[in-house]
């Protein structure tokens, strides 16, 4: 599946997602525009946008040519903060709203002072958010926010032809992961955690946030889907 002649703007192109993304659409589109923190590699022929903060993403994505365009945008930025909340401090709840909701809130309000033919505009939230998972209040908290601002920017913006989408992830081994599973006793009760008894990877991500991306969802929007492995909704522990 690719995205034909849309515009593809990535947030946070340096996760492993994100690259996964964009190796793959860069040889079927070239309005690929992706903005990262970090130094990117072996995308030529893509405009990259190199920032040391997401605070100037309002003034990043106002820069990028919008107008009567079809535009897709996934943000990945995210981060995670484990602790019980008696232990977190309120500089740590104002960092982790600041880069999983606020970078949302800029994002979009650049993006949406514009005239577009249409919108698909994919964020993360987690399976946190609608789970009571140990230690993740931090999270929890700003994923919550991160689908209720997407639930209601679909409401209005629904009559424009703009839609608003979130996936909420299970545990994926990636980079932003990685301490979380560090060492196979760690992954094994992880792991014992999921109904399907694994880990996800990011193809499991991948196909999903490309149908959001496409013209192949034109009737969805609004909607936080779960790749979870099952957690959200399916309680296996009883047979175990």
């Amino acid at each position: 599946m690719d995205l034909g002649n849309r515009k593809l703007i990535v947030i946070g192109a340096n996760s492993d997602i994100a690259k996964s993304l964009i190796y793959n659409q860069k040889l079927k589109n070239n309005k690929i525009y992706a903005i990262s923190r970090n130094e990117l590699e072996d995308l030529d022929n893509l405009s990259i946008v190199k920032t040391n903060d997401y605070n100037d993403l309002s003034e990043i994505i106002s820069k990028i040519d919008v107008e009567n365009e079809d535009v897709s945008v996934v943000n990945f930025t995210g981060s995670i903060n484990l602790k019980p909340l008696h232990l977190a401090k309120d500089q740590e709840m104002y960092d982790i709203l600041e880069i999983n909701l606020m970078s949302n809130f800029r994002a979009l309000s650049s993006l949406l002072k514009n005239n577009m033919n249409s919108l698909s505009y994919v964020c993360f939230s987690s399976v946190a958010a609608n789970y009571g998972l140990p230690n993740h209040e931090l999270i929890s908290a700003a994923k919550s926010g991160v689908e209720g601002l997407i639930r209601s920017c679909s409401a209005t913006y629904g009559y424009k032809n703009y839609r608003f989408n979130c996936i909420a992830p299970g545990t994926i081994e990636t980079k932003l992961t990685k301490r979380m599973i560090s060492n196979e006793k760690t992954k094994e009760m992880v792991r014992n955690m999921y109904p399907l008894k694994k880990i996800g990877t990011p193809s499991d991500i991948e196909q999903c946030l490309l149908w959001l991306l496409s013209d192949s969802s034109s009737f969805v929007t609004g909607q936080t889907i779960s790749i979870d492995g099952g957690l959200n909704n399916i309680n296996s522990r009883i047979l175990q």
